[in-house]
């Protein structure tokens, strides 16, 4: 009777661990996508990166009540800016300018017949922007620049802004139980850049990761 009574206990606590391991694996879900294709920098010169513009991965919800999905897009990103000036005597002031702009979006697309979730932020986001202006009116003043000339007379401005964000999350609600199809999308934008000036970008290695997450709103607040 021992015997029993004590298998009996083993066998209750055996099964109870085991049921709340079953329950952390299924509270939350995690998927991935990944383009390994990366960029180079040889001595300045841009290239390499991956030739896709999206990545793709999938998600399943079991349960739309208050669960939400973050998903994180990681890139690599390579900008080139190259400015060039040139004038003659008398020309004045010469501007040139270069501009690129690379961006990433987030998409999550029902595929079990439910209806379409929200997306926030539900547009582009700049993982990087990189404007550059050079302007001088040196070409009209040589002969007349010295070391006595004042520093307002002759000049050479050099203007660079940049933006950048590597890694960014989306966070994915109104979901109910079925598959979600989540795709990260990146563009480029030269912004008018012409010749002889250069506005070049490369993207890569990219990593798509989306979590399940259950989303947490405290009635009575959160104290700090």
């Amino acid at each position: 009777m021992n015997r029993l009574t004590l298998g009996l206990a083993c066998a209750i606590l055996i099964a109870a661990f085991g049921s709340g391991m079953a329950w952390a694996q299924s509270s939350g879900s995690y998927n991935y996508s990944y383009d390994s294709t990366a960029c180079t920098d040889v001595s300045g010169a841009l290239g390499g990166g991956t030739e896709n513009d999206a990545l793709k991965t999938t998600m399943k919800v079991s349960s739309g009540n208050g669960v939400g999905l973050v998903v994180r897009p990681s890139a690599v990103v390579g900008l080139l800016t190259d400015v060039s000036l040139s004038g003659k005597s008398g020309a004045g002031t010469v501007t040139q300018s270069a501009q690129e702009t690379v961006q990433f979006k987030v998409t999550a697309t029902p595929l079990s017949g439910q209806a379409a979730p929200s997306v926030t932020p539900g547009d582009w986001v700049t993982y990087d922007d990189r404007y550059i202006q050079i302007s001088t009116n040196l070409f009209s003043l040589l002969s007349t620049c010295t070391s006595l000339t004042p520093s307002t007379t002759c000049f050479f401005n050099f203007n660079e802004t940049t933006l950048s964000a590597h890694s960014f999350d989306w966070v994915v609600t109104n979901l109910s139980s079925g598959d979600y199809g989540i795709t990260v999308s990146w563009r480029y934008n030269n912004n008018g850049t012409s010749a002889p000036n250069q506005a070049l970008a490369c993207v890569g290695p990219v990593v798509l990761t989306a979590e399940q997450a259950k989303l947490f709103n405290s009635s009575t607040g959160m104290t700090f």
